[in-house]
């Protein structure tokens, strides 16, 4: 990371496809009141690896514990939330589900809502996404282009 400029956060998020490639994201608001969509997942616990984390918050936001694929993105931004700043570092993982059917066992009050979508129904949407051209790389990994290295996939 370069200079800090908010308190350090480490996060994990999923990229959770089911047999349709259908991604899975889940409807957040701002405390501002504001909504955008996000995929699974959640800041580290202390000791946690990344892989540990994507494994803890997918199964506590979707109640879902498939096998982790690679890392395909990361992801850093900075942001308030509730008067803080934070300056956080995400890892994007790949990981495929054969039911849409969610049990959320622990999900943050910030989550209110979540939805299947397609590759189609993003481009077409004004919603909201984080990050922002999650459409175009998606795009990449739904063609089959999976990264050696994560790639950096902006704010």
């Amino acid at each position: 990371m370069d200079e800090v400029t908010g308190n350090p956060r480490l996060a994990a998020r999923i990229l959770l496809f089911d047999a349709a490639d259908r991604l899975l994201l889940m409807k957040a608001q701002h405390p501002l009141g504001h909504f955008f969509w996000i995929a699974p997942g959640g800041g580290l616990e202390l000791n946690e690896t990344f892989e540990t984390a994507a494994q803890r918050e997918l199964l506590e936001e979707t109640g879902q514990s498939p096998p982790l694929g690679p890392c395909v993105w990361t992801r850093r931004h900075v942001y308030e939330w509730n008067g803080r700043r934070y300056d956080q570092a995400e890892r994007f993982f790949i990981a495929r589900t054969t039911s849409s059917v969610l049990k959320p066992t622990n999900a943050d009050r910030y989550l209110v809502g979540h939805r299947w979508w397609s590759l189609d129904e993003i481009r077409a949407s004004t919603e909201i996404f984080a990050p922002h051209r999650l459409a175009s790389f998606l795009s990449l990994l739904l063609a089959g282009d999976i990264p050696r290295e994560p790639i950096d996939c902006g704010v």
